[in-house]
């Protein structure tokens, strides 16, 4: 019996279609028409084993224990997947052959290697490499199947899995060495330290200094309405190099009204004319961050609500393909099943109708490209039909901008006319661009294209013709300023996050950053920026995200090689060499430990801001007084315990240290305060154990007599 293990559900749905059909339901698993059984993962089924799994001592966070650095890497099933794994493990147990159907990318072939290894399966495991999810694309590459052991394979899964140890060394040690640096500094909770996070969290605060830190500056421009004789239009002057910054900007208003005053209602001729055809295509598919970006724009969504919008698309109405996609081509293949998922599309929503009839099926685009197609293929309409009542407003609004995507596939190109007018008045130059629709194509469905105009085009101009005179019937001076960047958005940081080689000066990083799509995943970043608004680090300002006090001073107390981008380019060459079996997981491994020790011992001298609300420690000056809780309620506590074990009640929510600390009468070194015992409160020596002096409590003073 043959076993397909498939990534997720969906994908062993389309697997039993090429075999045949479904010839028997299971609880977790299909039967195929062949007798192949074909089951599958949840996405990672098992997860890394947390540091207290390894030791219950690491349950308790210490310096001192750091870096934690496992002998033997320990794997646990994640609680939700129990139940699936369970089903997997009886298949395997009587399987003559178990075939890994993960994505086809080093995530999908570690994480049915995972399942394989840790159910202990010891027969022949074969890998199908699955990127075309037509009938007649899934039936090919069965027919090419080989052993999972093969280079490419076992390179891979070797690479995910330096990269899944490398995110815990990261993660699990400078979390803790990040926390325990902020407390003393007297910060409350847990100060995240991530491969990814924390670049991004850089991102956030970089852009938000470069606002504060911007200064407006003033220039001046001039616009003008000139007569031709073959109509109206405006222009705008180009100042010369005599009178502009190395901007191109105007600085000085005199100068602007010193030229306003020579072309107000003064002859000109235009000295330049330029007309081209120009071409768009229809944009792609969406993939997952493409999506992010323009429901953030549209409606101002989280990038975690957009996939949680669209998983539910995928999953429950079954009207559009996998989400969680980092391309927008699609199969040759799919072109074939085009007539099908119109035909849904129309049946799903009358109201769409009229676009579908437009479309061409003779077409086929750019986006149909098996040599562009990745481990996913682009988020597209499903033959599956829905009456569109049955969505939520969200839904709806997802499905729309999915569906318009794809119809645009079947459109033809837009066209127009691009003319740029150059006129000149009193020795000075004005250029007027504007555009003249040629052929809507594309555009009759997709008709708030992300591209923006530009402030000066106008729409439609007049056919003037060169060496034409004009006359300016008026002008007027502009007063502008220059503006700061923009802050993020849940869409542009995905954006940002996607192509963060932009956000890098070294040309050679800068490079590797493009070959490995960014930073992040398409399935991992709203999860990252959902851990940066959780943590604190970064606030949600109507669609804005600002980072906050806590997160500058994370970004302030890093050392650079933990918050650039760069050390992920690094890492992802690293993995590559892994990939293609030049460096071994055990020598990266060493590497990364190296690192984070290194990070660790950094970590030992960071400053974080002083908490506005933080109280130094009265006993030994040097620690912070923190609020914790015991099991008779909370209490304050010195940062520097056990260096310091000073201890204060808590009085609405605040250290009670309005109480006489005496001298201890016996040492004359230590203070006296008030402790808890079994037989209730006492006052102790704070030099305990060099010194056990006790005296009793009398009305909350210690009773000396």
């Amino acid at each position: 019996m043959r076993v397909y293990i498939a990534e997720k559900p969906s994908l062993a749905k389309v697997i039993v279609a090429a075999l045949g059909g479904t010839k028997e339901r299971k609880d977790g698993y299909l039967v195929a028409a062949n007798g192949d059984y074909v089951t599958w993962c949840f996405g990672h089924m098992y997860e890394q084993a947390a540091p207290d799994d390894y030791d219950s001592n690491l349950k308790v966070w210490r310096l001192s224990d750091l870096p934690i650095v496992p002998d033997v890497w320990q794997l646990r099933p994640r609680k939700e997947t129990i139940k699936q794994i369970k089903v997997i493990q009886s298949l395997i147990g009587r399987a003559k052959e178990v075939v890994n159907a993960g994505d086809p990318d080093r995530e999908g072939q570690l994480l049915v290697d995972e399942v394989i290894e840790e159910l202990g399966y010891g027969g022949s495991v074969l890998r199908v490499w699955l990127q075309d999810l037509t009938d007649g694309g899934v039936r090919a590459a069965i027919q090419k199947i080989l052993p999972n052991t093969t280079p490419l394979y076992a390179g891979l899964s070797r690479s995910a899995r330096a990269r899944s140890r490398a995110d815990w060394l990261v993660g699990m040690n400078l979390s803790r060495a990040y926390t325990l640096a902020a407390q003393n500094c007297g910060l409350e909770g847990v100060i995240s330290v991530g491969r990814v996070q924390t670049p991004t969290l850089a991102l956030v605060v970089h852009r938000d200094r470069d606002i504060e830190a911007f200064a407006s500056v003033s220039y001046f421009g001039i616009e003008a309405e000139f007569e031709a004789p073959e109509g109206v239009y405006k222009g705008f002057w180009q100042p010369n190099d005599a009178v502009t910054d190395e901007h191109g900007r105007c600085l000085k208003r005199g100068d602007a009204d010193i030229v306003l005053s020579q072309v107000n209602e003064a002859a000109g001729c235009i000295v330049g004319l330029e007309a081209k055809e120009g071409r768009s295509i229809a944009p792609l598919p969406y993939t997952l961050s493409g999506l992010q970006v323009y429901c953030s724009a549209k409606w101002g969504m989280s990038a975690q609500r957009v996939l949680d919008v669209a998983q539910a698309l995928y999953e429950k109405h079954k009207v559009i393909s996998y989400p969680r996609t980092d391309c927008g081509y699609l199969s040759v293949n799919q072109h074939a099943e085009a007539s099908g998922v119109l035909a849904s599309l129309s049946g799903s929503d009358p109201v769409i109708g009229h676009l579908v009839d437009g479309a061409d099926l003779e077409m086929k685009g750019r986006a149909f490209n098996d040599k562009k197609v990745g481990a996913h293929t682009g988020i597209i309409p499903t033959q599956q039909r829905v009456s569109v009542s049955d969505l939520s407003k969200e839904e709806l609004n997802l499905y729309d901008a999915i569906r318009r995507r794809y119809l645009a596939q079947f459109y033809p190109v837009h066209q127009f006319l691009s003319t740029v007018i150059l006129t000149e008045v009193a020795g000075e130059t004005f250029k007027t661009t504007g555009k003249t629709l040629l052929n809507p194509g594309w555009r009759v469905v997709i008709s708030d294209p992300d591209e923006k105009k530009d402030d000066e085009e106008q729409s439609a101009l007049p056919s003037v013709t060169k060496d034409a005179a004009v006359a300016v019937i008026k002008s007027a001076r502009q007063d502008k300023k220059t503006k700061p960047p923009g802050r993020w958005t849940e869409g542009t940081l995905i954006k940002a996050m996607a192509n963060i080689s932009k956000y890098v000066e070294n040309p050679d990083i800068k490079k590797r950053l493009k070959e490995t799509s960014g930073i992040g995943t398409e399935a991992t970043r709203a999860g990252i920026i959902e851990t940066l608004k959780r943590r604190v680090f970064v606030k949600a300002k109507g669609k804005q995200l600002i980072s906050t006090e806590l997160g500058r001073g994370l970004i302030d107390a890093l050392p650079e090689s933990v918050s650039s981008p760069e050390t992920t380019a690094l890492w992802e060459q690293a993995l590559e060499s892994i990939a293609g079996n030049s460096l071994t997981l055990d020598d990266f491994t060493s590497r990364q430990v190296a690192w984070v020790e290194k990070q660790i011992e950094i970590s030992s001298t960071a400053k974080f801001a002083r908490a506005a609300h933080s109280i130094e420690c009265p006993e030994c000056g040097k620690g912070i007084l923190r609020r914790r809780k015991s099991g008779r309620g909370y209490f304050w506590g010195c940062s520097k315990y056990p260096e310091c074990k000073a201890t204060y009640q808590d009085k609405k929510s605040q250290p009670d240290i309005e109480v006489p600390r005496p001298e201890c009468p016996v040492c004359g070194d230590g203070v006296l305060r008030q402790r808890n015992g079994k037989k209730g409160k006492f006052w102790g020596c704070t030099q305990y154990p060099a010194c056990t002096a006790t005296y009793n409590d009398s009305k909350g003073v210690p009773q000396l007599s």
